[in-house]
């Protein structure tokens, strides 16, 4: 293990090396993985390179999930996405998104799964990255699998294999890993299929991949799998070395993988009829447990004190086989396995009827049969949560696809009604004016500007979003056409960008601002002839919204709407133009979840000001855009 004495060298080189050792690290070695990150979280500053950084929290994002400090992990995911939503590259955007949703399917947090897969396919696209693809399948097939969609997680499971053993040479040990858990995971699924076959095919098959590339992370649970699945084809020695390579692998915060092999050993000890080795077993694995908290500790507990509850019986010790019975169900009320506590009451009916003691058996084949119905009735209720979470997933992922659909529909039809063709009309006339009085210089220069303009009109149609770059290149073309061909020099206009935005980075939604400037124009300043035109854009804090504000010193909106009114066929254009904006806006903000009903503000300065001053404000608040 490599010097880690950061605080004193700070060396970036050292720092990448030892970045590089934590990835391999966190899938081989949890003890140096533990060493290492505190020595690189300290000597991580606001100046250490991105790439540092970024490697950093990544790794430190995987720990924390396989340690179960879910919202920890989900932090550390937060800080790797900002450092790579400032570099724009989709496919570690994608990659981040997926590592995201594992932590989100240990929380049970079914609607953050499906919109971390759903932001992890927007960022792959058509990209093939068949790793990513085989992560996105084998996230899919963990979620239907905790939704009890069995078979469409089957399906997905099987993808993910292919495309994850398709990768041959290139593949990286997290793909090797990814691959153990859908192995792993298609183990569980035919055992729920009852494919018992299949199911301990799929169960040994991992063994070898996990123990070839010494991955570390859920190492226990493959082996406990195994050992579950040849005691179930009667090979007790077989299991008897899984269960034992779990004890050896299974860290000091794996207790439930060490009591479930413990409980499993005594078992097989008691097929062997070596009773008091099965004793200490059944008690190794109830140390397990010194201070249960969870209701898993609880339940855990319960089924380990009642297999020692069996063997007490079966050696005609009833007392002490009634006091464990006791014992698992107190236990086994704190935990949520309703079905195991119904027969922890069943077993203490009979031990009381063994005992001629029939009052005691009656009551507790009373409370057996009471949570036998409750037990039922948790299933009927999980199997509807379970249809209900998949129905408004499945409703979810339409509804947005519809969304997208309708932005796509609008976006076209925002290019039909973009352009007044009062601006159009005037702007062609004055070039032709230029022309026929000789000055043909000017008019070529101005006729290359506005081609320039309805090109990007059109190339802008098949997009989504525009960096604010690019959206201020395209208003300066339509504002400096707007000054010279209609203005005759007459219009001021004024555009202020956020303070320490990159614009060239910062994606907004295409043909959104156009509109109102437009309206301003032909509403507020096109009546006197001559004005002011200031827009100023804001960044909201989170970064999630940017407030774009229109200002202008013409005749004001209620004047405007008079005149407008009184021009039938511009109104139709207007109410088109406008309409559909507004129709996009709300769309694209419902797609982002921004919450807020009204997106558009316009008001009038006149009767603001108490008729100090003239003109109309509009506030519009774009949703910022992630990259496709």
């Amino acid at each position: 293990m490599p010097n880690l004495d950061f605080v004193t060298a700070a060396d970036p080189a050292i720092q990448r090396r030892v970045c590089e050792e934590l990835g391999r690290w966190a899938f081989t070695d949890f003890e140096k993985a533990r060493q290492a990150l505190p020595e690189l979280e300290t000597a991580l500053t606001p100046q250490t390179p991105f790439d540092i950084r970024l490697a950093y929290h990544r790794h430190r994002a995987f720990l924390e999930n396989q340690w179960r400090q879910f919202d920890r992990a989900l932090e550390h995911f937060a800080q790797a996405t900002s450092i790579l939503e400032s570099l724009a590259d989709p496919l570690p955007l994608a990659e981040i998104w997926l590592d995201a949703a594992a932590v989100h399917l240990n929380r049970r947090d079914w609607p953050a799964v499906q919109l971390s897969l759903d932001r992890a396919r927007r960022y792959l696209g058509d990209t093939a990255a068949p790793h990513l693809r085989g992560l996105l399948a084998c996230r899919e097939g963990f979620l239907h699998l905790h939704l009890g969609n069995h078979r469409q997680a089957l399906s997905n499971q099987q993808e993910a294999e292919r495309l994850l053993l398709g990768l041959g040479v290139q593949a990286t040990l997290k793909d090797f890993y990814i691959l153990s858990l859908v192995i792993s995971g298609l183990g569980d699924l035919y055992e729920r299929l009852d494919e018992k076959e299949n199911s301990l095919d799929a169960y040994l098959r991992v063994l070898p991949l996990v123990e070839e590339h010494q991955l570390r992370p859920r190492l226990p649970w493959h082996y406990l799998n195994a050992g579950r699945a040849a005691l179930a084809q009667n090979d007790a020695e077989h299991a008897k070395e899984c269960f034992e390579n779990v004890l050896q692998f299974a860290e000091e915060e794996e207790p439930e993988a060490k009591a479930h092999a413990l409980a499993n050993l005594g078992i097989l000890a008691l097929l062997q009829r070596d009773n008091q080795r099965a004793v200490t077993l059944f008690d190794e694995a109830t140390a397990q447990f010194p201070n249960p908290s969870k209701p898993a500790d609880f339940t855990n507990l319960s089924k380990i004190q009642s297999w020692r509850a069996e063997l007490l019986w079966q050696l005609d010790d009833l007392e002490q086989a009634e006091k464990y019975f006791e014992q698992a169900y107190a236990n086994g009320r704190e935990g949520h396995d309703l079905n195991h506590l119904a027969q922890v009451c069943q077993a203490l009916a009979q031990l009381c009827d063994a005992r001629a003691d029939y009052q005691r058996a009656y009551q507790w084949q009373h409370r057996a049969t009471e949570l036998t119905e409750r037990h039922y009735n948790q299933v009927r209720d999980r199997e509807r949560q379970e249809i209900e979470a998949r129905h408004n997933l499945e409703r979810s992922r339409q509804e947005a696809q519809l969304a997208r659909l309708r932005v796509a529909s609008l976006q076209l039809r925002a290019l039909r009604a973009q352009m007044n063709p009062h601006f159009l009309f005037n702007a062609l006339n004055a070039i032709q004016g230029l022309i026929t009085s000789g000055r043909n210089d000017e008019a070529e220069t101005y006729l290359a500007r506005f081609a320039k303009l309805m090109r990007h009109t059109l190339e802008y149609s098949d997009l989504e979003e525009v960096t604010l770059e690019q959206e201020m290149e395209f208003l300066n073309r339509y504002l400096d056409l707007n000054r010279k061909l209609r203005f005759r020099d007459r219009l001021q206009y004024k555009v202020v960008l956020p303070p320490g935005v990159d614009t060239g980075e910062l994606l907004i939604p295409t043909m959104i601002i156009q509109p109102f400037v437009e309206n301003a124009i032909e509403h507020g300043l096109r009546p006197r002839q001559e004005g002011n035109l200031r827009i100023a854009f804001h960044l909201s804090d989170d970064e999630r919204t940017l407030l774009c504000v229109i200002e202008d010193d013409g005749v004001g909106y209620n004047k405007g709407k008079e005149k407008q009114n009184a021009q039938p066929a511009y109104q139709s254009h207007r109410s088109r133009g406008m309409e559909i904006t507004r129709e996009r806006l709300s769309l694209l903000h419902q797609l982002r979840k921004n919450p807020g009903a009204q997106f558009v503000k316009i008001i009038d300065l006149g009767e603001k000001s108490g008729g100090h001053k003239t003109g109309t404000r509009v506030e519009v608040l774009l949703p910022v855009l992630e990259a496709e």
